[in-house]
């Protein structure tokens, strides 16, 4: 009898530790609603972001996902200064010229792969990511006369915490730097270096020397849900 009850307690131990395993492995969604500050040397001014992330969670301290991250900003307009000339300067009284800021919208989506490392509490739990990924850059058609469009790699590292509602669903606050590769501030020149202001460069603000990469501070706050039946759950 002793054998038997000690084999049941077995079992049923053995049961409720799978059972917890398969826990661990389930899918979680997390919508994201926040800001992107891009540096300066990008000439790129402070934009929305939606994002969305799938996680699939290895055990309860590990996991990895896709994001997606799409914004629109626009370019910063001091740093694009055109020189627009008008009239006949042979003309009496000569010609007329203005200086004019230029600017644009931008349009930037960055698809990426990351890890994740929690340590989960009774209801707060901090994390830190890292991932690796592509941006792609969209321009207005109309504003530069044909389809202009960029891609290239990109790393993303950050760190947050989730706070934990029910057992299925909560919010997440998190900040992440997004690190764009290869970056071309001449791509998004809405004047494309026509008329540039080369007489009088010292009446206007300084632009910041260009870089080929540019990291962007991407702040969010996200609700996070784990759908039922998925994953063992």
């Amino acid at each position: 009898m002793k054998r038997v009850m000690l084999a049941a307690a077995l079992v049923a131990l053995a049961a409720t530790t799978a059972q917890a395993q398969v826990a661990d492995k389930r899918f979680s969604v997390t919508t994201r609603l926040g800001t992107v500050t891009p540096e300066r040397s990008s000439s790129l001014d402070l934009a929305g972001l939606v994002g969305l992330d799938t996680e699939y969670s290895l055990n309860k301290y590990f996991g990895t996902g896709v994001s997606v991250d799409v914004t629109r900003g626009n370019t910063h307009r001091e740093d694009f200064v055109a020189r627009l000339r008008y009239g006949n300067p042979t003309a009496g009284g000569g010609d007329t010229i203005y200086y004019q800021y230029v600017g644009q919208p931008v349009n930037t989506i960055h698809i990426g792969a990351f890890g994740v490392a929690r340590y989960p509490t009774k209801r707060i739990t901090p994390f830190v990511m890292g991932g690796f990924g592509t941006y792609t850059m969209l321009l207005d058609t109309q504003i530069n006369g044909k389809a202009a469009i960029k891609n290239s790699a990109s790393y993303t590292l950050g760190g947050g915490v989730s706070i934990k509602f029910t057992e299925r669903s909560g919010i997440q606050i998190d900040a992440r730097q997004l690190t764009m590769r290869n970056f071309d501030r001449g791509f998004i020149d809405p004047t494309a270096g026509r008329n540039p202001n080369t007489v009088f460069p010292e009446d206007f603000p300084s632009v910041p020397a260009a870089k080929n990469t540019a990291a962007n501070f991407m702040l969010s706050l996200g609700f996070r849900y784990i759908p039922g039946n998925i994953g063992g759950n």
